[in-house]
């Protein structure tokens, strides 16, 4: 019902207002191309001139977008990206052994209501983004798939965003050596695909457009919205190596927290490491948008079942500050932009890089367990010597 009404809601208000999905606007416009035989790069969008920034993959993935009109491809992309959503909180809620069907389809209800406001979630439905049935993929694909086909989802993930390539490093610090191999081909199959459908879009994008940052922000990176350590490093004040200092970091966060992720799927759960995964994807990210950090939906249900199992009241706490922090600067940062733009200023930057440091707040309280677990087993030992 949750799915089926925002569809309608979107179709009546696209209908009436034609404003808001500029993102589908651009797959639709991206699979018409394809149809067309045109080249989906030469594409300018909207009034904002947006340009088709996916791989060729993905706009041949498009194409029955552009078999109907935006009004109806609006109404399903949304039906679609809500029971996506609700189907991962079946999932996550399902970690905890809830035994009865309808106590389990209550907090999925629940959990979904809680989620739906959240900044990433409503801007990736605002958007038309994809970014909350890739999330689905990659998780159903390495928790749920058969054991021998698992990674080949999360490879076709990244053939649509190149972020997903991150889980072929953890899976190998995971030592999960045939499901990092299965990545790598899903992933490849989709950039042959591309070259056999769409050669000449292929080679301009696999020949070097893809490392473009400029094709999706403008001013050097500089935009309050990116969500990353080099969105945060380029709105610092003065005159900062941005470049040498963000690879170091990159280096630093990188390493450091795919071994974390690794332990995590290891000692505590395989959607905990997956997430933690993709917390340092974020991280280290050229450009991370809000709308990427829908991946704080599991990260929020997973923190709120271990605080509810060890019932402690700081963890709690803690729980309800990160479901404020992913819902209330993401607002206030797009009202004084769009409202009091005079107003903007550090402040501001300071707000939405809450992102950032929840996610190394979160890999640095990994870490903490990982080292103290380490100390534990080694004075266990010890003793036992």
């Amino acid at each position: 019902m949750i799915a089926l009404s925002g569809a309608l809601t979107a179709f009546v208000f696209n209908v009436i207002y034609a404003k808001g999905w500029i993102d589908l606007e651009v797959y639709r416009e991206g699979g018409s191309a394809v149809l067309q035989r045109a080249s989906v790069y030469d594409l300018a969008v909207g009034e904002r001139w947006l340009k088709f920034t996916y791989s060729p993959f993905a706009a041949i993935l498009f194409t029955p977008l552009a078999l109907v009109g935006m009004e109806t491809a609006v109404a399903l992309w949304v039906l679609v990206s809500i029971l996506a959503l609700e189907v991962l909180i079946w999932i996550l809620v399902g970690r905890a052994a809830v035994r009865s069907r309808g106590r389990r389809a209550t907090h999925t209800l629940l959990v979904v209501i809680a989620s739906l406001p959240l900044y990433p979630v409503m801007l990736t439905l605002w958007n038309g983004q994809i970014g909350i049935i890739l999330l689905l993929a990659i998780v159903v694909d390495l928790t749920h798939g058969r054991e021998k086909w698992r990674g080949i989802g999360t490879g076709i993930a990244a053939g649509v965003k190149l972020t997903p390539l991150i889980f072929i490093p953890y899976l190998l610090f995971a030592r999960r050596f045939r499901a990092a191999l299965m990545v790598g081909l899903g992933f490849l199959g989709t950039v042959v695909l591309g070259f056999l459908l769409l050669p000449a879009d292929s080679r301009y994008y696999w020949g070097g457009a893809f490392f473009d940052t400029q094709r999706v922000v403008t001013e050097q990176d500089s935009d309050v919205f990116n969500q990353s350590l080099r969105g945060v490093l380029t709105l610092m004040p003065g005159s900062w190596p941005t470049v040498p200092l963000w690879l170091a970091l990159c280096a630093v966060v990188g390493t450091g927290g795919l071994l974390v992720a690794a332990w995590t799927a290891k000692k505590v759960d395989e959607l905990a490491g997956i997430t933690a995964c993709a917390i340092v994807g974020l991280l280290v990210s050229p450009v991370s948008w809000p709308h990427h950090w829908v991946w704080c939906i599991p990260l929020l249900v997973l923190w709120a079942q271990r605080a509810q199992r060890v019932d402690a009241t700081l963890e709690k706490a803690g729980v309800g500050l990160l479901w404020f922090v992913f819902l209330l600067p993401g607002y206030i940062t797009l009202a004084t932009l769009l409202i009091y733009p005079a107003h903007a200023g550090m402040w501001l930057m300071l707000l939405m890089g809450s992102y950032v440091l929840s996610g190394l707040t979160t890999l640095l309280a990994l870490a903490v367990c990982y080292g103290r677990s380490d100390r534990r087993r080694r004075r266990r030992g010890s003793g036992d010597d």
